[in-house]
C-alpha cells in the first residue's frame, strides 16, 4: 500500500520493505522506504483519432489540471478526467462518461520525465461520441407521488414557447415556465442549462418535489436527439404558522414575541408568495439602569413575493442557477417605551434579490419608505426634555425615502482551510427629495410637512479564517461604517445609527456603556436616549477556536474598536470624530466555550477591558487595575456574554 501511495504520487522507483520485531506479548512493526525523485510531466499528447469529440477535449484541456512541468500524480489525471466530462457534457455529448477518457504514462525517456498520452478509449458506445440536441420538453405540473397514479400522457400538451405543458387542471400560468426554463427544442444538448433549470424549480418553493427525465428519441434516422421531462409535484397551497419566541439582546433586554403568519403560495398561479403576519412582543430589562424601562410592540406585515425580476414597463430575461425574486412589503408597527412615548413606524419596502451563483448574492431596494410619528409623550419624559432638550432627538417625526443595496460573498467550498466572507452594503436617503428641495439647514426640509433625513452611508464587513490543524481555526473580522448624515439631518436616524458592545463587538464592555468616542453614557444616557450610538464605526476582532471533547469547544479572543458622532448634539465633543480617533480605540480580551447541540450553537463568553476610551488619555490601559482574586472587582468589570451562535 505505501508504495502504491508512492507509485500514484509520481515516486515510481520508491520501494518499501517491512518486517515485524516481536517482544513478549507486543509486537513492533518496523518499514524501510527508499525514496527517489520525483518523475514530473514533459509532454501532454492527445492520440487524435479523427472526431470532433477528441479535437474538443484537446483544445480544453490545455488550460486544465495537468500541466507541462508539474510532478506525476494520478489524482490529477482522475480529477482531469472529472472536469473533461463536465465541459463535453456542455457540448452536447449527454451520454459521455469520464470512464470513456484513457491515459498512458510513458517513464522510459529518462531525466525523471513523464509523456502523457490521453485518449478516447476503444469499444466506447456510439452515442457517447456524438452531441445530442434537444427534441422535446414535456412539463407535468400536477404531478403527484399518491395513488391513483397520476395521468403522464402525452395527450392534450399545450405548446408555449416551444414547450409543451399538461397542466390539467390549469393551477400555473405558462409564462411561469417561460422564464424558469432556461432551454428550448433545437438547440443543443447543455448539462449546465439542465442543472439550471432543475434548480430553478426547485427554489421557487411552489414545488414539493422536482424530477427530471431525459430520454433519446428512438428515430434511426436521427437518434441523436432527447426529449426531456419534468415531473412537478405542487406543494401545499395555503398555510398558518405560529411562532413564539424568547430572546436576549446585548442591550441587556430579556423579550419574547409571538408572531401569527398566513400564507399562500401560488396565489395568481405564477408561483408567487403572500404572506400576512401578526405579531405582538415585550421586551423587560433587569439591569438597574433600565429597571421599568420595558418596551413593548406590536405590528402587521403585509408581502408578496415574485420569483423573477418584476418591474413595471421593462422585461429582463436571466438564466441565473437561482430564480431570482422580487418583494413588495407594507407594515406597520406601534412601539411602546413604558412612560416615556409611542412610536408609530410604517414601511414600504420594494426590492430585488439574486445570486449569480451560490457563494455571491445581491440585494437592491430601489425604494425603502419608512415614517416614524412619535405621540402620547408622558409627563415624565416632557420634564426631562426641559432639563435636556437633546432628548428631543427620540421624538423627531421623520421620513426616511432610503435606496439600499448590498453585496454577500463567501468561500464557495465549505471546507477549504481558508475561508473568506464579505457583506457589503449602501444605503441612501433623502437625496432625490434634497436635490428638489435644495441645502438647507437640518430639518428645515419636509415631506407632507415632515422633514426627511439625508444621509449616505457605506458599510463592509470582512472576515477571513485559517484552518490551522484539525478543528483549530483562526478567524479574524474587520468591521468599518461610515455614515455620513448632510443637509437635513445632523446625524442619523436612531435605527440607522452604529452601536458597540455586547455579545458580537467589544465583549469586555456592555451595550449602551462605553463610547462614542471619549464619551461613558450616563445612568440618565441609558435610560432616555432610544439608542446610544454613532455615525461612524470601527471594530476588529480576532478568536482562535479549538476542540475541548465532543460538542464542546473553546475560543480565547481579542476585540477592539469603537464608534463617533459627526455632530456634538447629543454627546458633545467627546463623541465627536477627531483626527486623532485611533487614541479612543477600546480593546477587550478574554475566553469563552461553546456547546454545539445541533440545530442551535449556545455560546459564552467572559470579556475583560483592557483598554478604556472614556478615561483620561495617559490612564487607559487598565492592565495594572487588574485584580482577579477581588470578586468586587470581578464583578464589575469581568463581563458575561451569553447568546447564540458564533460571534461573527
Amino acid at each position: 500500500n505505501m508504495e502504491d501511495f508512492l507509485h500514484n504520487l509520481g515516486y515510481f522507483t520508491a520501494s518499501v520493505k517491512g518486517d515485524t520485531v516481536n517482544k513478549g506479548y507486543f509486537t513492533t512493526a518496523l518499514y524501510s522506504a527508499k525514496v527517489f525523485p520525483r518523475y514530473r510531466l514533459r509532454n501532454i499528447k492527445w492520440v487524435a483519432d479523427g472526431s470532433n469529440l477528441v479535437s474538443l477535449l484537446r483544445e480544453n484541456q490545455q488550460g486544465g489540471i495537468l500541466q507541462k512541468g508539474r510532478g506525476y500524480r494520478l489524482s490529477d489525471i482522475q480529477a482531469e478526467r472529472d472536469r473533461l466530462d463536465l465541459f463535453i457534457k456542455s457540448k452536447g455529448y449527454y451520454y459521455f462518461s469520464p470512464d470513456y477518457i484513457i491515459a498512458y504514462a510513458d517513464s522510459t525517456i529518462g531525466n525523471k520525465e513523464v509523456d502523457l498520452y490521453l485518449g478516447i478509449k476503444p469499444g466506447i458506445p456510439e452515442n457517447a461520441r456524438h452531441p445530442f440536441t434537444i427534441n422535446k420538453v414535456i412539463l407535468f405540473p400536477n404531478y403527484t407521488l399518491l395513488l391513483p397514479p397520476p395521468d403522464t400522457s402525452k395527450s392534450g400538451l399545450t405548446v408555449v414557447d416551444g414547450l409543451l405543458i399538461r397542466d390539467t387542471v390549469h393551477q400555473f400560468k405558462h409564462s411561469l415556465f417561460q422564464k424558469v426554463v432556461t432551454y428550448r427544442p433545437g438547440q443543443v444538448y447543455n448539462s449546465h442549462d439542465q442543472n439550471t433549470t432543475l434548480n430553478r424549480f426547485i427554489n421557487l418553493g411552489t414545488f414539493k418535489f422536482v424530477k427530471n427525465r431525459l430520454e433519446a428519441v428512438k428515430d434511426t434516422a436521427d437518434p441523436y436527439r432527447l426529449n426531456v421531462y419534468y415531473y412537478l409535484t405542487p406543494a401545499k397551497k395555503k398555510s398558518i404558522q405560529a411562532e413564539l419566541d424568547g430572546f436576549s439582546k446585548e442591550n441587556r433586554f430579556l423579550g419574547t414575541q409571538l408572531g401569527i403568519s398566513w400564507r399562500n403560495r401560488n396565489m395568481i398561479k405564477a408561483a408567487e408568495l403572500f404572506s400576512v403576519k401578526l405579531y405582538g412582543g415585550v421586551e423587560l430589562s433587569f439591569a438597574d439602569t433600565l429597571r421599568n424601562s420595558n418596551n413593548f410592540r406590536i405590528g402587521t406585515e403585509v408581502a408578496i413575493s415574485f420569483p423573477r425580476f418584476h418591474v413595471p414597463f421593462i422585461r429582463i430575461r436571466e438564466k441565473y442557477l437561482y430564480p431570482p425574486h422580487t418583494r413588495l412589503l407594507v407594515g406597520y408597527e406601534m412601539f411602546r417605551k413604558q412612560f416615556f412615548y409611542t412610536k408609530d413606524v410604517y414601511r414600504l419596502q420594494y426590492e430585488f434579490n439574486w445570486k449569480r451563483g451560490s457563494n455571491r448574492e445581491h440585494l437592491l431596494s430601489p425604494i425603502a419608505l419608512t415614517y416614524i410619528n412619535a405621540r402620547s409623550v408622558t409627563d415624565t419624559f416632557s420634564k426631562q426634555l426641559l432639563r435636556n432638550p437633546s432628548l428631543a432627538a427620540n421624538l423627531y417625526d421623520e421620513i426616511l425615502l432610503g435606496s439600499f443595496y448590498s453585496f454577500f460573498y463567501h468561500t464557495s467550498n465549505p471546507f477549504a482551510k481558508r475561508q473568506f466572507f464579505l457583506n457589503a452594503s449602501i444605503d441612501l436617503s433623502g437625496n432625490i427629495a434634497g436635490l428638489v428641495k435644495g441645502p438647507a439647514e437640518p430639518r428645515q426640509k419636509t415631506v407632507f410637512n415632515t422633514p426627511f433625513a439625508q444621509y449616505a452611508k457605506a458599510d463592509i464587513d470582512l472576515r477571513y479564517q485559517v484552518k490551522i490543524a484539525n478543528e483549530v481555526a483562526w478567524v479574524t473580522r474587520a468591521l468599518v461604517g461610515i455614515g455620513l448624515p448632510y443637509n437635513n439631518s445632523s446625524m442619523l436616524p436612531f435605527s440607522k445609527q452604529y452601536i458597540i458592545g455586547g455579545a458580537s463587538s467589544i465583549r469586555g464592555f456592555r451595550m449602551r456603556q462605553m463610547g462614542p468616542g471619549s464619551y461613558q453614557p450616563t445612568r440618565f444616557d441609558q435610560v432616555y436616549f432610544m439608542v446610544i450610538g454613532g455615525d461612524y464605526k470601527l471594530q476588529l476582532n480576532t478568536e482562535l477556536r479549538f476542540p475541548i471533547f465532543a460538542k464542546l469547544s473553546g475560543a480565547v479572543f481579542l476585540d477592539a474598536g469603537n464608534i463617533w458622532t459627526k455632530d456634538t448634539l447629543l454627546y458633545g465633543k467627546a463623541g465627536q470624530l477627531k483626527k486623532d480617533f485611533y487614541k479612543e480605540i477600546a480593546m477587550a480580551a478574554g475566553m469563552g466555550v461553546r456547546f454545539d447541540a445541533g440545530l442551535v450553537l449556545l455560546r459564552a463568553d467572559i470579556g475583560l477591558a483592557i483598554r478604556k476610551p472614556f478615561l483620561p488619555e495617559d490612564q487607559r490601559w487598565v492592565f495594572n487595575q487588574i485584580r482577579i482574586g477581588d470578586r468586587g472587582w470581578r464583578r464589575q468589570n469581568m463581563i458575561l456574554n451569553i447568546a447564540l451562535g458564533f460571534p461573527f
